[in-house]
């Protein structure tokens, strides 16, 4: 049976859970530590998985090598753990050129939004959820749709900030949460769950993901060239 997207509580976090990303200190990050972004969907089979694995297609497809100078991870609020990508949407990223091999869907816990640098979310409820368990991460946090429009409304860094010793590709996410009040209202914010749904949805929801993914990861490589941490750095749109 496939699981039915649950709008419910969110358990607690359990104690020491493991994040999947690098664990935060109180230390300030230095200049080598990558760039984290984390998705954030509810069974964390569908959307978020899609924008986990495109992520990684079009950051391989930009940096090559070096990719691992921005890590991508995902999460579910209500997730179906341990399952790999709902079959129908892993048909869709692997017709884009994504890998879905290895996949294991995981629930949301509160280090992971901690330590995330920036958290998309599929939709609104998803990001009250999220905020709910990390409150400070409201700077860093938006719906998935809404970074792609903001990215395209922030400025470039900056040359002050960019020569700063020390300082990592963080303000991006400042900019865009400062963008925020110049964003038409009334747009879509959300990604509508593909379960339960045709193949053919699955498929328009990956690439309306894949779209959204690739608007934000060309700010993010634009923001790391502003500060030396990549060369190069083109995000191409996929072909099916």
């Amino acid at each position: 049976m496939r699981p039915s997207p649950d709008r419910g509580p969110v358990a607690p976090p359990r104690r020491g859970a493991p994040s999947g990303l690098p664990a935060g200190g109180a230390s300030p990050p230095s200049t080598d530590a990558p760039f984290q972004i984390l998705f954030v969907c509810t069974g964390n089979i569908c959307r978020s998985a899609a924008a986990e694995r495109l992520a990684r297609l079009h950051l391989e497809e930009a940096l090559g090598g070096v990719a691992g100078r921005v890590r991508v991870a995902s999460a579910g609020t209500r997730a179906v753990v341990g399952a790999p990508v709902h079959p129908d949407t892993a048909r869709a990223v692997s017709s884009f050129g994504g890998d879905v091999e290895g996949f294991a869907a995981r629930q949301l816990h509160r280090t992971m939004l901690a330590d995330a640098d920036l958290v998309l979310t599929m939709t609104t409820e998803h990001r009250t959820v999220a905020l709910g368990l990390e409150p400070r991460a409201l700077s860093r946090t938006f719906t998935l749709r809404e970074a792609a429009d903001l990215v395209g409304l922030v400025a470039p860094a900056p040359a002050a900030v960019n020569r700063a010793t020390g300082d990592r590709p963080r303000s991006l996410a400042q900019r865009m949460a400062a963008a925020r009040s110049r964003r038409r209202r009334g747009g879509a914010d959300d990604i509508t769950d593909p379960i339960n749904r045709p193949a053919e949805v699955h498929r328009e929801t990956a690439e309306l993901v894949s779209a959204c993914v690739r608007s934000v990861i060309q700010a993010v490589l634009a923001d790391l060239r502003d500060r030396g941490g990549v060369s190069g750095g083109s995000v191409n749109r996929p072909t099916a």
